[in-house]
Parts: structure tokens; sequence; C-alpha cells
């Protein structure tokens, strides 16, 4: 063991008799404790919340959009996905704004998504396992909040309107009478109150002024290569069109979500940085309450490096049993969460029944990191003082 590291750990918090540098030194810990803990665990928090929203993205809408397809090249693009073995499903889709009426007369402008019922359970991820479709009667899916508006239940009529696509001739648009197929629930963006699935056939039928379909959603076989296939598709089909992952889609969203999960970091390193002036504060009076050791030690031949080295290892000492208590604390605590789920939320506001937490490697250096920063930096500052202290000086202090 080095000379500075033993003498550091006999100062340690002041030694017997400490008074009240071994108070403001346990707060210290305690404090660094909380912070770390504190910063991990609301990492973890953030973390698993953006990766549940982006689960609940994915299974609505797939992981690439082909979309902006130019006229005559729909069917090339459809073979080309079916041949792709990178790409594990890919279904066509028809988009549209339109009305809904019920027989209540309650009218409500929606979003019209028309995909093959075919497929619709495997592809889209909608909660709904168990249904039962009839393909000779045009029969939806719409999301819970748009069904409460509307008051309308499983098994319900509905008139479908597409007015952009009313003739010119006439100027009444196409009314398609519909059965309410099922009711999901997304709990993500503003899906449950805006989107209705109608069978592919009958988007067909109803968007009148549509050639071909609106572009394709795809899934991959790999999701952790979607730039990869997303670069590959944009390269093979160029200005054909339009190539978007998920991200793209809800660029603004996950920025905003990024952007929170940093101010989160910034606020709450305010808590580490609160317990690094407190050790500051420790160390300083350590210094004072050791004088005479510190006078003995340059007597002896100790130069200022080495009174600089020992305060600025017993600060990291202190600091870091502080540090790395709240570490192993917060990361108990997500591996807890993630295997028991011991905190629920309440389903009726969330959309997840237990607080997600998603730590990863980084983000364990990460809070170390700032940590250990600060409390160097903290050390280093108490240690500036104790180097000015001569034999003389500490002699006359300690008198």
């Amino acid at each position: 063991m080095k000379f500075s590291t033993y003498i550091a750990k006999r100062f340690m918090l002041g030694g017997k008799g400490a008074g009240t540098s071994r108070f403001t030194g346990w707060i210290a810990i305690i404090g660094m404790a909380i912070g770390c803990f504190a910063l991990i665990i609301s990492i973890a928090v953030l973390n698993g919340f953006e990766l549940q929203v982006a689960e609940k993205i994915i299974g609505f809408e797939g992981d690439l959009r082909i979309s902006k397809i130019k006229t005559g090249t729909a069917q090339n693009v459809h073979e080309y996905l079916k041949n792709n073995n990178k790409i594990s499903q890919s279904e066509p889709f028809m988009e549209r704004k339109g009305v809904v009426l019920t027989r209540n007369n309650d009218v409500r402008m929606v979003s019209f998504k028309a995909v093959s019922f075919d497929h619709i359970v495997e592809f889209y991820n909608l909660g709904l396992d168990s249904i039962v479709l009839n393909k000779d009667t045009p029969q939806i899916f719409l999301g819970t909040l748009l069904a409460e508006r509307l008051q309308v239940e499983v098994g319900d009529n509905i008139k479908l309107m597409s007015p952009i696509d009313s003739p010119l001739q006439i100027g009444l648009p196409r009314i398609l009478n519909s059965e309410v197929a099922g009711i999901f629930q997304i709990d993500v963006l503003d899906y449950d109150d805006r989107i209705v699935f109608i069978p592919l056939k009958y988007g067909k039928q109803l968007f009148l002024r549509k050639k071909s379909v609106d572009g394709y959603d795809t899934r991959l076989v790999n999701r952790d290569k979607v730039d990869l296939v997303k670069e590959e598709l944009r390269s093979h089909f160029g200005t054909n069109a339009r190539i978007e992952s998920w991200e793209d889609m809800h660029q603004g969203l996950f920025n905003a979500m990024r952007m929170e999960r940093i101010g989160a970091i910034f606020v709450l390193s305010l808590i580490i940085l609160v317990a690094a002036f407190n050790l500051t504060s420790t160390l300083v009076l350590v210094t004072y309450q050791k004088i005479r050791e510190i006078g003995i030690l340059r007597t002896l031949g100790a130069s200022a490096k080495v009174i600089k080295s020992i305060i600025i290892k017993q600060g990291i000492i202190i600091g870091g049993v502080g540090a790395i208590v709240g570490l192993f604390l917060s990361v108990g605590i997500v591996i807890l969460q993630n295997y028991y789920g011991f905190l629920p939320l309440p389903q009726d506001i969330y959309a997840f029944n237990k607080l997600p937490m998603i730590l990863s490697v980084w983000d364990i250096i990460l809070v170390p990191f700032i940590a250990f920063l600060l409390i160097i930096l903290s050390s280093y500052i108490a240690a500036k003082r104790a180097m000015l202290i001569e034999p003389k000086e500490a002699v006359h202090l300690e008198k």
C-alpha cells in the first residue's frame, strides 16, 4: 500500500474525535449515493418508456415503410420485397382521410388505413387475437377512444365515406356500410382516436381516385439491421419511392424523449454536485483538524505533492463509497423490477402494467463517470488549500 493511500485511510472522516467533519463526511457519502441512485433510476425509467413506446409503434406500423411510390412501379416494389431475404413480411396499404357516421348520426373525421385482413392479426399488433372475420361483409377495426366517442361496440354498424373521392358528375361521396369487427387499444400517440382499419378490397372501392396502393409496411428478419436495409432499399428504388424507418416517421417524438433524458441527467446531476460541494467542505475540515499531522509530515520531508495526493485520495474514498453504494442499489432495483415487477402502474392511465426500467452498459458507465469527475474536482479544490500549508504555519495554527 502506498504511503499516501495509507495516510488517506487514517485521515478518513477526520479519524477519532472528528466531530463535525465526520458528520459532514457521512452527509457527503449519503448525498453521493442518493444522487447516483436517483440518476440511474431516472435514466432506466426513461429508457424503459422509450423502448415500450418504440415497441408499440413498431407493432402498429412495422419496421420500414415504403411510400410515395411512383405510378407504374408498385408491382416492381411488391416483387422486390417478396424476394428480399432480409424482409420477413410486407403488407400493402392505402390511406385516406375520411368520415365515419353511426346510426345515432355521430360524425367523426378519421384516417382510413386499408390493409389485407387475411394477415392483419399476424402483421399488426392490435391485441385482437380472437377475432372472427366475415369476408362477405365489410368489417373494420377502430381504437378505444374513437369507439367511446362514437358510442359503438363490436357488432355495431358504421357508415364510411371518403368525401375527397366523390364523383364530380354526382357530387355525393360513395358510402360503405360496415360492421365493427374489433376495438384495439394502443395507447400511443393518437392512434386510438384516429385510425380505422378497413379491408384492402373495400378500400379500393371507397378510394375511387387512387390508382394503386400507397405503400408497403414491412417487417425485417433482423430489426437491428433496419438502417442497413433502409439504405439498401433507397439505393435500389432511388426517387421512385420513399423509404422510412419507424424512427424516421416519428423523429420528433423520439428526439423529444432523448432531450428529456438529457435534461433529467443534467438536473439530477445537481444532486451529485451538491454532494461534491459537501465533500469539499468535509475535506477542508479534515485538513484543519489534521493541521498538526500535516505539519509533521511536511517536517519529515513529505512534499506538497504528497499532501495533495493524500487529500485527493481521501476524497475519492469518501465519495467513491457513496457512488458505488448508489450504483449497486439502483442496479439491484432495476434487476428486481424487471424480474418481479414490484412497482406496478395503473393500466387505466398507462399502457404498461409495471414501471419499465432498462439500463445499457453505457448508462452504467456514464453515471459513475459523472460522479467521479465531480469527486476528483472537489477533492482537488480541497487539496489546493492543503498544499499551501507550511510546517511553521502548521505549528503556529496548532498552538
